[in-house]
């Protein structure tokens, strides 16, 4: 039985690089920046005024307070907005943000002066500055936030609001980003129901996983289409894989059917349709019984199990770094914790175990395993914030061991913190 990791390997390898396409600021939240990209303007693009007040030379209010104020007439006004003035030998009123004219080297807050006298337009003429300046005081220069050369992305970067902030800033429209895979998901077995609002007969139980498949694929920003469910029919099910294989889908994720009873029939059933299976069942709890195959077309396949926390374990940790490799992203990093109380386990497996994370009163951080880790229950991830790993080595963990936690969804971080 393979180990987690040797599982991993054969999923990442020969995996084609993303192709790209190009989106506007507007629509490139989420996506994976293609290539690094870098600033060409200067931000702020001129030198402009950091508060409402009075552009000045520095020099000709040194010293100036309240006791012992500098008179200046006001040579003009400038709003945000406005062209760049040259300015003239005494004050110059400013709005934030607007152009600060050439003559002058500081700002004056309006607080810091008193209007003397005024024009037929109600503008300011006269003032009395009662704070000193000097140079750059309440100025922002131009090019002091970016430069040209700046780096805004680099390669496998997710775009997030923040960068797409700078990205608008510096007219960086577009910005190419890999082509981001389509997922196609199935549930196997008669027993499902699929419409929330029918009744429950004798034995059938509702379907969990396709909706959580699904709408997890798709926070993250991945096409993922329900395909339907399929009662334990071998022939419809490869009818439907087939029908699958016709689409635009990369990656196909069914739930169930892939242990060793008389109806798990996907494994014979990808054979069948000239899939290779890379591997079946993975050294792991929950979620041994793992099927990874790819089609001729480059398709890859992963056969979770049907239980409701083996096919989160399955989605977690096997589909989603080949996600992100075939988006072009980095391996994702994790954390470590210190473990609250002793864990023991029946078998040298990997264990991904359903966790909550906090940071204790001296701020470390300590993750509790929850109770409840059977592989049908769900009710306990409700209060998960995380996922703890435990290695394949050893049976048991004592209190206070260090153990990798991970997000309960790649790069949404460790919930709550």
């Amino acid at each position: 039985m393979l180990s987690y990791e040797d599982a991993l390997k054969i999923i990442l390898t020969d995996v084609r690089p993303p192709a790209t396409q190009t989106v506007s600021p507007s629509n490139a939240l989420g996506h994976i920046a293609a290539e690094k990209i870098v600033g060409t303007e200067n931000v702020p693009p001129f030198h402009n005024s950091a508060m409402d007040g009075y552009a000045v030379k520095s020099e000709a209010v040194h010293g100036a307070n309240l006791n012992d104020p500098v008179i200046l007439k006001v040579d003009g006004s400038t709003m945000a907005g406005d062209s760049p003035s040259k300015g003239g030998s005494g004050a110059w009123e400013i709005m934030t943000g607007a152009p600060v004219p050439d003559a002058y080297d500081a700002v004056i807050r309006v607080e810091d002066t008193l209007i003397l006298e005024k024009n037929n337009q109600d503008r300011p003429t006269k003032i009395s500055v009662m704070a000193e300046g000097f140079p750059g005081k309440n100025v922002r220069k131009a090019g002091t936030d970016f430069c040209p050369g700046d780096i805004l992305l680099e390669k496998g970067d997710q775009i997030t609001p923040h960068h797409i902030m700078a990205l608008a800033a510096l007219g960086q429209y577009n910005i190419p980003v890999s082509v981001a895979p389509k997922a196609a998901v199935i549930s196997t077995g008669k027993e499902l129901v699929d419409d929330i609002d029918q009744a429950l007969l004798p034995g059938q139980i509702r379907n969990s996983n396709t909706p959580y498949l699904v709408q997890s694929l798709t926070s993250y920003g991945i096409t993922a289409t329900n395909e339907g469910t399929i009662f334990d029919e071998p022939e419809k099910f490869e009818q439907k894989i087939q029908d699958v294989l016709s689409k635009d889908i990369q990656i196909i994720l069914s739930s169930g059917a892939v242990s060793m009873g008389r109806y798990d029939f996907v494994p014979d059933g990808l054979k069948n349709m000239g899939a290779e299976i890379l591997f079946h069942k993975a050294a792991i709890r929950p979620g041994k019984p793992i099927v990874f195959a790819r089609f001729p077309n480059g398709t890859a396949y992963f056969g979770l199990p049907g239980n409701p926390i083996a096919s989160a374990v399955g989605l977690r940790f096997f589909a989603y770094p080949l996600i992100r490799k075939m988006r072009g992203m980095d391996p994702e990093s994790h954390t470590t914790a210190i473990l609250k109380n002793t864990f023991s386990k029946e078998s040298l497996f990997r264990f991904f175990q359903k966790a909550h994370c906090y940071h204790d009163d001296d701020g470390r951080l300590i993750v509790d395993i929850l109770p409840g880790q059977e592989s049908f229950k769900i009710k306990p991830m409700l209060k998960q914030n995380c996922w703890a790993v435990v290695p394949e080595y050893g049976l048991s963990l004592d209190a206070g061991s260090m153990v990798d936690i991970y997000p309960l969804y790649p790069d949404l971080g460790i919930g709550g913190f």
